[in-house]
């Protein structure tokens, strides 16, 4: 799916957004959602009124009630956040190195500095529609970001040749 329609699918969605939480919370009102989300009532009720559910209020909801942030916004996807798979394989290869005899850090250690599932979710939405907007304004200025990416991360650069 293209980024823009991705994009596209977190707007005017406020009413689908508000019925899948009030289905799968204890939030049943806006003035608990205002709770949740550090918000007032009636800035909950402008919102109604655009038709537009904020990313940032969704992944407040869906980290306060162990929800996706996506699976609020969209419908789509798994409605609870499920384990990732890159810390299954390190907690594996844990195992593994401690039955070679190998000093493993434990799993506990990065746990603590690791992003949430919704974290990393909430960067990746951010992300995606900034670039976005910096496409639709400048076209150009997406291969600038491309090259500034490939400048500071080389191990995306390198990476990038083995998918091309």
């Amino acid at each position: 799916m293209s980024i823009r329609k991705n994009i596209k699918k977190y707007k005017n969605n406020f009413l689908a957004a508000w019925g899948r939480i009030k289905k799968e919370t204890s939030i049943s009102n806006f003035n608990r959602l205002a709770e949740v989300i550090g918000k007032t009532q009636p800035s909950i009720s402008a919102r109604k009124k655009a038709g537009d559910f904020p990313i940032e209020w969704a992944y407040l909801v869906a980290k306060e009630y162990n929800l996706s942030t996506e699976w609020i916004l969209t419908g789509e996807g798994e409605k609870s956040p499920v384990i990732r798979k890159e810390q299954e394989a390190y907690q594996s290869s844990a195992v593994e190195g401690q039955q070679d005899n190998e000093v493993a850090e434990p799993p506990e250690k990065y746990e603590e500095i690791l992003p949430s599932e919704e974290e990393r979710e909430r960067f990746l939405v951010l992300l995606k529609a900034w670039l976005f907007e910096l496409e639709q304004a400048d076209p150009k200025r997406i291969y600038w970001f491309e090259c500034a990416f490939e400048d500071s991360f080389p191990e995306f650069k390198e990476w990038k040749k083995n998918i091309d």
